[in-house]
């Protein structure tokens, strides 16, 4: 495995990204991560100051995988809260409570690169291999 959390990759018309974690609950966190590189410029620094609580009941764990960075996109553009530190109470059987710490943005800290709609299905999946988990993901932009 790669020593990246994610990276982007080649997608024709929206934005694609790989994503790899040691365990599941790894995998969200990368992949939350990589959501903030896309919609927030490299300096921008999201402090853990404030936290909400997500519940999600999906399918399984692809539909989880994008269930969960959709819930982060509408904190985003709709609450204009962002977040950077992620503890799963619950991850099992397409189950997730997650406590999310991050703050609201602040045009003097973060910089707003990329509206992001929505992750979509088109392409999603996670994969188990020897060395962890694997995911893409193509976010609509």
């Amino acid at each position: 495995m790669s020593n990246k959390p994610f990276e982007m990759i080649a997608h024709t018309a929206d934005i694609a990204v790989m994503i790899r974690g040691r365990d599941l609950a790894d995998l969200l966190r990368n992949a939350a991560r990589a959501l903030n590189a896309i919609i927030l410029s490299e300096d921008s620094v999201v402090r853990p100051e404030m936290e909400r609580t997500i519940s999600l009941d999906s399918l399984d764990s692809d539909t989880l995988l994008v269930d969960w960075l959709n819930e982060l996109i509408y904190r985003s553009e709709v609450e204009q809260l962002v977040f950077s530190e992620f503890q799963f109470d619950t991850l099992q059987d397409g189950l997730l409570v997650a406590r999310c710490r991050g703050e609201y943005l602040d045009a003097s800290r973060h910089r707003v690169i990329r509206e992001v709609k929505a992750a979509t299905y088109h392409m999603s999946d996670i994969r188990r291999t020897q060395l962890g988990y694997h995911a893409r993901v193509v976010f609509d932009v």
